[in-house]
């Protein structure tokens, strides 16, 4: 299969390692079907943002943890589970609401259950969730401007974040990279920049994770603590020494 676009065959680039760690470069020449010019530039720009290796022939995924993959790789983990958390987060937005929806997939699905509300307010930094909104009529988005991130569907840096300061939202849908008992935490300090902000200047924060997020060992930016947020919503019940931290936390779990 031939992936015209950069970003596709970087996603799939990105499959194949995460199947195959360690792989002789002849091999995932076979496998993606492309050029070899094609893909060393793609391999010399995945090195570049510290997600391979490449030496001796071989190409290595680096460890997982601390690092953004792109946004179409993303969106294919876990999307029966990302669905359904974003049908049990919309039931807590309302007509003529405000709220802000974070750059992660996990909150790629909220546009569309929100038909049946009214002129509701939706502020974020990201491309994808704009454009949902924008081709709803019931829908009004702010869209922060700024460096748009490749692969990523985000507008980051401090123009985003100073557009974003501006707005007080009733709520704040938050995702993250990893959540444990120490905390919530990202991969990338500029999107923890704009997250942070944005849990801070709304009234209720809700935490949206599925369950292959929470993890013994986080990433390394921690983005804020569990009582920083009114709700975690996830797709099944995490562990009961987990629930009691939510309850100690007063954080309302749905699930």
């Amino acid at each position: 299969m031939i992936y015209l676009k950069k970003e596709d065959r970087i996603s799939y680039l990105l499959n194949i390692l995460s199947s195959n760690p360690s792989i002789h470069i002849h091999k995932l020449q076979q496998l993606v079907d492309s050029s070899v010019s094609t893909l060393r530039r793609d391999l010399i720009e995945l090195e570049t943002n510290g997600i391979i290796k490449r030496s001796f022939g071989l190409v290595t995924l680096l460890r997982k943890d601390n690092i953004e993959y792109t946004a179409s790789f993303r969106s294919t983990q876990h999307p029966n589970e990302k669905r359904k958390i974003c049908r049990l987060a919309s039931d807590l937005i309302f007509d003529n609401d405000s709220v802000f929806i974070d750059s992660s997939t996990t909150n790629k699905y909220i546009i569309q259950n929100l038909t049946d509300r009214e002129k509701v307010n939706v502020i974020t930094n990201n491309i994808y969730i704009a454009m949902q909104g924008h081709n709803q009529k019931n829908i009004r988005v702010f869209l922060a401007g700024g460096f748009l991130r490749p692969y990523s569907e985000t507008v980051l840096g401090s123009e985003a974040l100073e557009y974003l300061s501006q707005f007080h939202p009733r709520l704040s849908l938050i995702s993250c990279s990893s959540i444990n008992e120490n905390g919530v935490f990202m991969a990338d300090i500029r999107q923890a920049h704009c997250k942070k902000k944005m849990i801070e200047n709304a009234d209720l924060s809700v935490l949206l994770v599925d369950h292959s997020k929470f993890k013994v060992k986080s990433d390394f930016i921690k983005l804020c603590s569990l009582e920083d947020f009114d709700y975690l919503v996830t797709d099944k019940k995490p562990d009961d020494k987990f629930v009691n931290l939510l309850k100690e936390s007063k954080v309302k779990l749905i699930y």
